[in-house]
């Protein structure tokens, strides 16, 4: 492929992805003017596009012009577009194209006039087309000097130039750098417009008046700021004719400049020079343009005498923009293709993180999102494994506590009178022992014999001798019964409902998150729902418990086993204690020394042995007695032969109480989470589908308006879809223009 044609297809890529709006998201490869006010900038642009530029005070370049020049044999003609990248506000738009504007020019006398409109609209967004294009110049200018027109703006006025005569070359003509202004925000905006569009890949031409001393150039300052070392700036040196013969310091110092010997610049400097006012006046063609200044240059000291003469004139400094254009093309492509689709990479990730548009009917889609949350809290119900298992476990471990707690109730009785010595151990629940912190019987109370045969007695009214009144158990069950609700089942219950109400709290969160106002009427309804079902499961646990205080239980073999295992106990400790304080009789031994008695325990013996038969002759009485006749006697009821306490009737009423607590106990501890998991868990997950579909109002005339109202999207969301799918369009057009060219 030739350079000609490689040249116009690297160019053409470059302004198409420009024109898709690439250079919000990529650094394209660019040429960018600038200079300060009256420094020949315009001119110099004139020169190299071959067009006419507004040169009047208030039509002077208000905006980027981007100038796209193509070699072509046809004739001559122009096109201009506005591409709009920014709104009112100054805010980059999603969606950036390229919007023709009029038809096309074949008459170079046209070009001028139409830019004044363009630039108009540019900064007259507020007035439609159309009426630009057909009102007057002059009306325009009026309606400029209204006061509602924009100063500057960053949307940029497109010129597409194709002829004969044309370099195949693109730039962008910045407003000059203001030295002064009524305002530092005007002088503030256009040094930023020029910073934003010379920083990266830009190659960046500043026009540089000769009748001004270099060191005085507020942009070739500018230039340095994003080029410090210079290797992307070139300077134009403009108005040479304006140096009289007699200035010789002056031309010298700037023949030294662009000879590379005074600030040097990688790419170095050019001079050019344009017609004067006369001979603008005089309307002269481009062609007499450039005979002119190439005369003035061959005859002109000391340029004449340079050996620098690829650095005078316009077709001179054309050609080699056009080269390092084209270079620094070349070298980006492969960079820019890379990050092309990268960043589309990172927008489709983005962009598919965020929720999708809902396309459904509202009603409908709402409808699916209630039925599939009520299916969600009811896996959590059911329990499982990983995340379901949370609810239920959290349920078993408050259960868990109410067991302890409960269990914790126990009634302390001591088998002992008030002035036997307490050798009441430790109090396991039918060998269970306390999970964490048992408590002493001190702390909870205690009641001994002493005290036992007193509240026997105080309940006695019309009971014949050696009856104890029913109401005498009655009042010591209702003892360790009276702190379960309060210090143990409400507890628990609350324990449940909060962990239930955490768990809707996430599920609501997550299956609604984007929906605000749905998310919010959804939790208050499940704050309602809930507390309808902890109302009435807390009827049924009040009713679990009233039942209680009437003592019952069918479990009649259970009750006595227990019963006659802690009347056993309470005999044995007695036993037990009588055993620890007999006082032996003295030793017949001939060395009393060594007989003397074992000094009392303080606790009870684990083996007595004093009074303890031996089996041997607990066999022969039991072989004795069933000869005499009395067959089927056992060790127990040799027990029976010993002379009875006299506090049999306190120590049975001990283990009656204490057998029917844990008859109680057992039954309490399953009954309480039985009714909350079925009346309030279940319960709540039994009527959720239907609870929230009625308060949603789902089935009522008004359903699709309401739910249109609760799918209106956070507009940040909706900015941010936006603006992602923008960005996704306009990434794939780029790459689908790298792809078409061969790299």
């Amino acid at each position: 492929m030739d350079y000609s044609r490689r040249r116009k297809e690297l160019l053409a890529l470059v302004n198409q992805l420009r024109a898709v709006g690439a250079q919000s998201e990529l650094d394209l490869p660019r040429i960018t003017i600038i200079g300060n006010q009256s420094a020949g900038k315009s001119s110099v642009v004139e020169a190299i596009s071959g067009i006419n530029l507004p040169r009047d005070a208030g039509t002077c370049t208000r905006c980027p012009i981007e100038c796209r020049l193509t070699s072509a044999s046809g004739p001559w003609r122009c096109n201009i577009k506005i591409r709009k990248e920014y709104d009112s506000r100054g805010r980059r738009l999603d969606e950036i194209r390229e919007v023709p504007f009029g038809s096309t020019i074949l008459d170079k006398a046209d070009v001028e006039p139409a830019l004044r409109r363009a630039q108009f609209a540019v900064l007259n967004a507020q007035i439609d087309k159309e009426t630009i294009l057909t009102t007057s110049l002059d009306k325009l200018e009026e309606l400029a000097a209204t006061g509602k027109s924009l100063s500057f703006s960053r949307n940029v006025v497109c010129v597409d130039l194709e002829g004969p005569e044309l370099t195949d070359l693109s730039f962008i003509d910045l407003p000059g750098i203001i030295q002064n202004a009524p305002d530092d925000k005007t002088i503030s905006l256009v040094e930023e417009l020029a910073l934003f569009h010379t920083k990266g890949n830009c190659l960046i031409l500043v026009a540089i008046p000769m009748t001004d001393d270099i060191e005085n150039q507020k942009a070739l300052r500018l230039a340095r700021q994003v080029d410090p070392e210079g290797e992307r700036t070139i300077g134009v040196m403009t108005k040479p004719d304006m140096i009289g013969p007699g200035s010789k310091k002056a031309l010298d110092l700037w023949l030294e400049v662009i000879e590379g010997r005074r600030h040097p610049l990688l790419h170095g400097y050019y001079c050019t020079r344009q017609p004067d006012d006369e001979q603008r006046n005089k309307q002269i063609s481009s062609a007499e343009a450039r005979s002119l200044e190439g005369s003035f240059f061959r005859n002109t000291p000391p340029w004449a005498t340079s050996l620098h003469t690829q650095r005078f004139g316009t077709a001179n400094l054309t050609s080699a923009l056009s080269r390092l254009l084209i270079d620094i093309i070349n070298r980006s492509l492969p960079d820019i293709k890379k990050e092309a689709a990268k960043q589309l990479t990172s927008c489709r990730g983005d962009l598919s993180s965020l929720p999708e548009l809902i396309e459904e009917e509202p009603v409908t889609y709402i409808l699916n999102e209630v039925i599939a949350f009520c299916v969600e809290f009811d896996q959590f119900i059911k329990g499982g494994s990983g995340e379901r298992a949370q609810l239920i476990q959290d349920h078993r471990r408050a259960y868990e506590v109410l067991k302890r707690k409960v269990r914790r109730t126990v009634p302390r009785f001591v088998p002992f009178t008030k002035d036997e010595d307490n050798f009441m151990a430790d109090d396991p629940l039918d060998g269970e022992e306390e999970a964490e912190g048992n408590t002493s019987s001190e702390e909870l109370g205690s009641l001994n014999l002493t005290d036992m045969r007193r509240h026997i007695k105080k309940s006695i009214t019309r009971e014949l001798p050696n009856n104890v009144p029913f109401e005498a158990k009655v009042a010591l069950i209702n003892d360790f019964q009276q702190t379960w609700r309060t210090a143990s089942i409400d507890e628990c219950f609350e324990r449940v409902m909060v962990s239930t109400v955490g768990l809707l709290t996430d599920l609501v969160n997550r299956r609604f998150e984007r929906h605000s106002l749905l998310r919010n009427d959804v939790h208050e309804l499940m704050l309602k729902l809930v507390e309808k079902h902890y109302g009435r499961c807390l009827m049924f646990l009040e009713a679990a418990l009233e039942a209680e205080e009437t003592p019952f239980t069918q479990n009649t073999h259970y009750l006595q086993t227990t019963t006659d295992k802690w009347l056993s106990k309470y005999k044995s400790l007695r036993a037990e204690r009588n055993q620890s304080t007999a006082v032996p009789k003295p030793s017949s031994d001939a060395n009393p020394a060594s007989s003397q008695a074992e000094p009392v325990s303080a606790k009870p013996s684990a083996a007595p042995q004093a009074q303890e038969p031996k089996p041997e002759a607990v066999n022969e009485l039991l072989s004795l007695l069933a000869k005499c006749g009395y067959t089927g006697v056992t060790v127990e009821d040799l027990g029976k032969l010993k002379p009875a306490d006299e506090y049999e009737t306190e120590l049975q009423v001990m283990a009656e109480v204490r057998g029917y607590f844990q008859v109680a106990y057992k039954r309490i501890i399953d009954n309480v989470p039985n009714f909350i998991d079925l009346r309030f868990l279940k319960a709540l997950g039994k009527d959720m589908q239907r609870f929230l579909i009625t308060e949603l109002g789902l089935g009522t005339a008004s359903a699709n308006e309401k739910c249109a109202q609760y799918l209106v999207e956070d507009p940040l969301m909706v900015a941010r879809r936006a603006e992602l799918k923008a960005r996704v369009k306009r990434l794939e057009s780029v790459q689908r223009e790298l792809n078409n060219l061969r790299l």
